[in-house]
């Protein structure tokens, strides 16, 4: 090959490098203002957050859609005027996840345009705004940053400095300090529904429940001694903000990451040795907070369910004190044995024993609900039988609107079955034939299930919940294959894993799904660089 060949071949793909290099910086300028910025705007305060972050949503991704468009069209012209049009660099594939979205895509619209209420569905204007409209944003930001972002650690960061200034607004809020004057136009009964700059408590516990996925991995993983403690601190703080949320959502997002984190973490004794500090510093700040909080504030009246329990619980300190007790030990430990230690080494036993003593918890969890639902033992389990119980009451009266949510499902046509009523039409389709009734009960109306897979599976059909589902599974099992290399992408994973764990009570609004699904995205480029 002579010289000016050569040249001419670098000269194309320095074009094509140049050219990949802005599509990723302005990826990287797209997730920076979703993950870092968008958490922490508002306008007037609680009363339109909803609507003014779904309005800031769309105009990001517009404004960016536009300014990417001629940015490649500018490429594009280029590209053919200088003859060197075919790109010999090659791009990312389409993958599993990305035939998800697609999927999701395509059924969604399918629901729309079967829909009984076709306007709604398209804007989900009777909803939380979740409708086919804004999931093609959602698709467009996915495929956007999944296919140019190129992931550095430091977006990592910036989503935990966020997080970390809407947790500290919450947290101050919860001991009846308001840092930005939130609380100046609301009735002191809504105090403790809303906090911070994401709005609804349920709400804000999704949120924090992705930082504490996020943060918790980030410790376990860094080896840096400052980067370390930065990472220490978010854990600590979104453990704070998990618990003062108030909303037992919460409990659900740590109950996912204490137990399937040692499936990542028992690899050998030093995983060990972090999780039991994780673990200890967890029950810690449960023993801190019921002692900090003093009992005549607004928010001692509104803490119950599982904080109560576990909060009240007289074992606390023993479990407290026991924790710390054995990190010393597994420190003294681990300082004593070499490096070539079979417990040193890396292995697969300590997970294996774990995954064994999860599928034992799982077990007694089910004998449980059966001792207590059809023999009538609540009275043996003290004060976790409200969780055992099954009824209609259950949950904040969840068990009723999942019951009426199954029961309308189950009158659907076959093909309602598959391709749903509609995004984002739950509440239409549950108050055309129970509206009376949630009234005439509970003095309410319910417009959503509050479990996002129930939502899925009504409005959009099994078709659309299997490929949301879908989705998640071969995202986050994209990632997991690549953390060898890149271990802050696990901390994404584990993000959604807690975001997902929590869903099962709680519903999607774009206040935070935008968030997740960014994460997600960027989680999926991650691993693609990877590979």
């Amino acid at each position: 090959m002579d010289r000016s060949k050569k040249t001419g071949i670098l000269n194309i793909l320095r074009f094509h490098c140049a050219w990949q290099r802005a599509n990723s910086g302005l990826a990287g300028a797209f997730a920076a203002l979703i993950i870092g910025v968008f958490p922490l705007v508002f306008r007037d305060y609680y009363f339109d957050i909803l609507n003014f972050k779904t309005q800031f949503f769309y105009w990001v991704v517009i404004i960016f859609a536009a300014v990417l468009l001629m940015v490649n069209a500018a490429f594009l012209i280029l590209s053919i005027y200088l003859g060197c049009l075919r790109d010999p660099v090659r791009g990312r594939r389409i993958d599993a996840s990305d035939w998800s979205m697609l999927d999701f895509i395509l059924i969604a619209g399918i629901s729309t345009l079967q829909s009984v209420f076709p306007a709604a569905a398209l804007l989900g204007s009777d909803g939380r705004f979740s409708g086919l409209l804004l999931w093609i944003a959602y698709a467009f930001m996915y495929f956007a940053v999944s296919k140019n972002l190129r992931l550095r650690q430091w977006y990592m960061d910036l989503f935990l400095a966020a997080g970390m200034a809407a947790c500290a607004i919450g947290i101050l809020q919860y001991f009846d300090i308001d840092p930005i004057g939130f609380r100046r136009m609301m009735e002191p009964e809504q105090f403790y529904m809303f906090t911070s700059t994401i709005g609804n408590i349920n709400t804000y516990t999704s949120y924090a429940a992705l930082l504490a996925g996020a943060s918790t991995l980030l410790f376990f993983v860094e080896e840096s001694r400052i980067r370390k403690k930065w990472y220490f601190f978010c854990m600590s703080v979104s453990f704070f903000a998990l618990i003062t949320g108030m909303s037992d959502n919460a409990y659900l997002a740590i109950l996912a990451l204490i137990g399937l984190l040692p499936l990542y973490a028992f690899k050998n004794l030093r995983g060990v040795s972090t999780y039991t500090f994780i673990l200890a510093v967890l029950t810690s700040e449960f023993w801190i907070l019921h002692r900090l909080l003093p009992p005549h504030s607004g928010a001692a009246g509104r803490m119950g369910g599982l904080y109560r329990v576990i909060s009240g619980s007289h074992y606390l300190i023993v479990l407290v004190a026991a924790l710390w007790a054995v990190y010393a030990a597994l420190r003294r430990i681990i300082q004593r044995l070499p490096d070539a230690h079979p417990l040193m080494r890396d292995g697969n036993r300590g997970r294996w024993a774990w995954l064994a003593f999860l599928a034992v918890g799982v077990i007694l969890t089910g004998f449980a609900l059966y001792d207590v639902n059809v023999r009538g033992n609540a009275g043996n389990y003290g004060g976790l039988a409200q969780y055992l119980a099954i009824n209609d009451d259950w949950g904040t009266h969840r068990w009723y609107i999942w019951r009426i949510g199954l029961e309308r499902y189950r009158g659907f046509s076959i093909t309602q079955k598959l391709f749903g009523t509609g995004p984002d039409t739950y509440g239409l389709v549950v108050m055309e034939k129970y509206y009376d009734e949630m009234v005439k009960r509970y003095g309410e109306f319910f417009d959503s299930a509050h479990n996002e897979y129930l939502q899925y599976l009504v409005t959009v059909g099994l078709a659309g919940l299997a490929a949301y589902l879908a989705l998640l599974v071969t995202s986050v099992c994209k990632m997991i294959r690549s953390a060898g290399k890149r271990p802050y992408v696990m901390a994404i994973a584990f993000a959604i894993i807690c975001y997902a764990a929590q869903a099962a009570v709680n519903i999607s609004v774009p206040i935070v799904t935008p968030v997740m699904l960014m994460l997600l995205a960027m989680g999926v480029s991650g691993a693609d660089e990877t590979a």
